[in-house]
């Protein structure tokens, strides 16, 4: 269960909260990182593919084909290997983690890292059963964890998103300012 701390003032001054990540969670990382992993294959398989045709031909595209035969079989290992290995390297992925949740920023910490990711670099939030993916502008996306919070945290990390965002992208699209005549000219006092 997540252990919630509260801040004085509620939304205005954020809030955190103890989360353990759950078997469930981990399938769902997994299930991401063999995703990726595919690209990476993918990639590689083209690159061989393509890299194997030019050993027809002569010249330089002999030379490139040299060149990318083995870099097409070195993607497609990493590709394989990373999705496997990924979490055993990163325990930290598993570990208790405290999200806080302030006004700038969402930041994650646990014994081995901490993370602080800004309002403004979040894209996109989707809401899975297992957590909510943040969609980055690194384009790299970063969980949540939802399996293991209560419905009461739940709903309040659902507001706190929705209020966060919606505040970002309002001052992010200001809305020009009309005359009150309803003609929706501009007031050419304000231009």
């Amino acid at each position: 269960m997540g252990d919630e701390r509260l801040g004085d003032g509620g939304f205005g001054s954020g809030f955190d909260l103890l989360v353990t990540p759950d078997a469930r969670f981990t399938r769902m990382l997994r299930r991401d990182l063999r995703r990726t992993s595919h690209v990476y294959v993918i990639a590689g398989l083209l690159l061989s593919i393509t890299s194997l045709g030019t050993f027809m031909a002569d010249g330089p595209w002999l030379l490139a084909g040299l060149f990318g035969l083995p870099f097409g079989v070195l993607w497609c290992f990493v590709g394989l290997i990373n999705g496997t290995l990924y979490l055993r390297r990163n325990p930290e992925m598993l570990a208790p983690q405290r999200y806080a949740f302030t006004g700038s920023a969402i930041e994650w910490h646990t014994a081995h890292m901490s993370l602080r990711l800004p309002w403004t670099a979040i894209r996109h939030v989707s809401r899975t059963r297992e957590a909510y993916r943040l969609d980055c502008a690194d384009r790299h996306p970063r969980y949540l964890c939802r399996t293991t919070l209560t419905p009461a945290e739940d709903g309040q990390i659902a507001a706190y998103l929705d209020e966060r965002l919606a505040a970002r992208l309002a001052a992010a699209t200001p809305v020009p300012s009309m005359t009150p005549n309803g003609g929706g000219e501009r007031d050419p006092s304000r231009a």
